[in-house]
């Protein structure tokens, strides 16, 4: 008795935490778990193997492509034809790699696109068809079969038009099913898209909270384990779709990211600047001096606050150019004003 009263004491002080450091962050942007992260073992994988396109008009491998020739003499010896590589015509068919996704939990008949791309010195695959070709995992085993017409993408107006790389839309055929395990020792296990300790922090009291219990518990700053609860035994995908929705208050690195090339700059609304005054041609302009507004015909402009923000904001109204804002941002980093990383596109 004494032990669950001070089970439940210990669980209602950490609620009042959760809640205190909830309100803190009331401002913050708030993520489904969906969003935030991957559940190890819910992943795609690649298959891939060597096909034939037959039927191009003078566009595929020439003559003088031996394992194309002797491809399409193999395919023709199985359909019961006597002929030889040396009597294969060149320009009608190519020896291409041909590649697909296996997404998770992929089931038997299921239609999958599948990607060619030339192997020889075929001009063109427009036109063509596929000839059936087994595609393999990394395992080595057979996971599906891919055959039909050749779509080759029509030109965007940029550039050359690639007409040697082309898809076979549903042209595969899920052979072999592929079902990972997700759930290990009743743990599954959250792997964070961008690692951050705060964010993995909150993730735990997150799941914590609503759950009621200790049920998840940090790995490292990647990875969250959670334990299913006792009333979702068996019941796998309903604590993971109960899972996913939930929300959590994210947090990030202070980051200025800048695209020369473009003038364009990006930036979070917390990174900060310390209090400085930046000369710029006949202008002298203060930053996080208080007091805020410009003076017409002064030479000290006060852009009050102290962020990112509010700088570009402010400097943008007195008709700074895009370089200009790129060289006093790269300016307040060398003086270690910048409270924050500089990063370059």
């Amino acid at each position: 008795m004494i032990a669950l009263i001070y089970n439940r004491f210990i669980w209602a002080v950490m609620l009042t935490l959760i809640t205190f450091f909830s309100r803190n962050n009331a401002q913050a942007q708030e993520v489904r778990i969906k969003e935030l992260v991957n559940i190890r073992g819910v992943r795609s994988n690649q298959v891939m193997g060597v096909g034939l396109v037959v039927g191009l008009n003078k566009t595929g491998d020439s003559s003088s492509s031996f394992s194309t020739n002797q491809a399409t003499a193999a395919m023709l010896q199985k359909m019961g034809l006597k002929i030889t590589d040396k009597q294969v015509s060149g320009g009608t068919a190519a020896l291409v790699m041909v590649t697909s996704e296996l997404p998770a939990f992929a089931r038997n008949g299921d239609k999958l696109d599948v990607r060619i791309s030339t192997l020889g010195d075929a001009k063109s695959l427009a036109g063509g068809v596929l000839m059936t070709s087994a595609l393999k995992a990394n395992d080595g085993q057979v996971y599906g079969m891919a055959q039909g017409p050749v779509v080759v993408s029509q030109a965007s107006g940029v550039g050359v038009q690639v007409q040697t790389v082309a898809n076979v839309p549903s042209g595969m055929v899920v052979e072999r099913e592929f079902a990972p395990v997700i759930d290990k020792d009743g743990l599954i296990t959250l792997s964070l898209k961008n690692p951050d300790f705060t964010t993995n922090r909150r993730l735990v009291e997150a799941v914590n909270r609503h759950f009621k219990g200790f049920y998840a518990t940090s790995k490292d700053v990647h990875g969250v384990d959670v334990e299913i609860p006792s009333i979702f035994e068996g019941r796998t995908v309903d604590f993971i779709a109960e899972l996913e929705g939930l929300k959590v208050v994210i947090d990030q690195k202070a980051v200025v990211l800048i695209n020369e090339r473009t003038g364009t700059v990006i930036m979070g609304g917390d990174v900060v600047i310390s209090s400085v005054t930046i000369a710029h041609g006949d202008l002298s302009i203060t930053v996080g001096g208080g007091g805020g507004g410009k003076k017409k015909g002064a030479a000290v402009v006060n852009l009050g606050g102290s962020t990112v923000s509010k700088l570009i904001e402010g400097m943008n109204s007195l008709g700074m150019k895009p370089t200009d804002l790129i060289g006093v941002m790269q300016a307040l980093q060398s003086a270690g004003a910048l409270q924050g990383e500089l990063r370059f596109m």
